[in-house]
C-alpha cells in the first residue's frame, strides 16, 4: 500500500515522520511518498528540509497523511489551491489520516462536515473558527470516523499508525513495527 504523506512549509516534524517511521518499518506492506503542492524542498518547523514529489491528487492511492503544525494555520488563511488540492487528495485516499491540528486543515475543505475528530490542544477560539460543525472528542488519543482517522497529538500518531497496519495487515507485524523502533506501544491506549 502506498502511505501519502502531504508536507507544507512549517509542519512538525514528528507528526509526518512519527508515522513515516513506522509504516517504513514494514516496506513488504507500505511503500512511502512524500509528497506537496508544488513538489520540491520543503522545510518542517523544527528545520528538517525534505525533497518531495508534486501532488497529483487522482494519483493518491491508500493512506494520505495530513500532519499539523505551525504551517496548518497558514494554510488555513492564505493557501486556497492547496486546500482544494488536499480535498481532491482526500477524496481519492482511502484512508485519510491527520495528525493533531492537520485535522483542521481537512476540515477547512468541507469533508470533515458532521464527523468526529480527536480534540488536540490548541487556541480554543482557533479551533472554533476552523472546526465549526465537527464533533472534537476529548481525552481520545486518536479515533476514526470512516476512512479519516485524527490524532490529539504528535505521539498519537505513532499509535493510530500501528492500530492501521494491525487492521490492514496484522497485529503481530504492528507489534515487531512497534519493537524495531524501541516504542512500548500500549494496544489498550489504542
Amino acid at each position: 500500500m502506498n502511505v501519502n504523506i502531504v508536507l507544507f512549509d512549517d509542519f512538525e516534524t514528528m507528526d509526518a515522520l512519527g508515522p513515516a517511521q513506522i509504516f517504513g518499518k514494514v516496506p513488504e506492506h507500505f511503500y512511502l511518498n512524500y509528497l506537496s503542492v508544488n513538489g520540491g524542498i520543503v522545510n518542517s518547523s523544527q528545520g528538517v528540509k525534505i525533497w518531495t514529489e508534486l501532488l497529483i491528487p487522482q494519483e493518491v492511492e491508500d493512506i494520505l497523511v495530513i500532519p499539523g503544525g505551525r504551517g496548518a494555520k497558514k494554510l488555513l488563511c492564505l493557501e486556497k489551491k492547496t486546500l482544494e488540492t488536499l480535498k481532491a487528495a482526500a477524496q481519492e485516499a482511502d484512508i485519510c489520516m491527520m495528525v493533531g491540528n492537520g485535522s483542521s486543515v481537512l476540515a477547512q475543505t468541507g469533508l470533515l462536515y458532521r464527523r468526529r475528530i480527536a480534540d488536540y490542544p490548541d487556541d480554543e477560539n482557533w479551533k472554533r473558527m476552523f472546526t465549526a460543525e465537527i464533533i472534537r472528542e476529548k481525552d481520545m488519543r486518536w479515533l476514526s470516523d470512516g476512512k479519516y482517522y485524527s490524532t490529539d497529538s504528535t505521539m498519537s500518531g505513532i499509535d493510530m499508525s500501528l492500530g492501521i497496519i494491525s487492521d490492514l495487515v496484522d497485529l503481530e507485524v504492528a507489534v515487531c513495527a512497534a519493537k524495531a523502533i524501541g516504542y512500548e506501544w500500549d494496544q489498550e491506549m489504542a
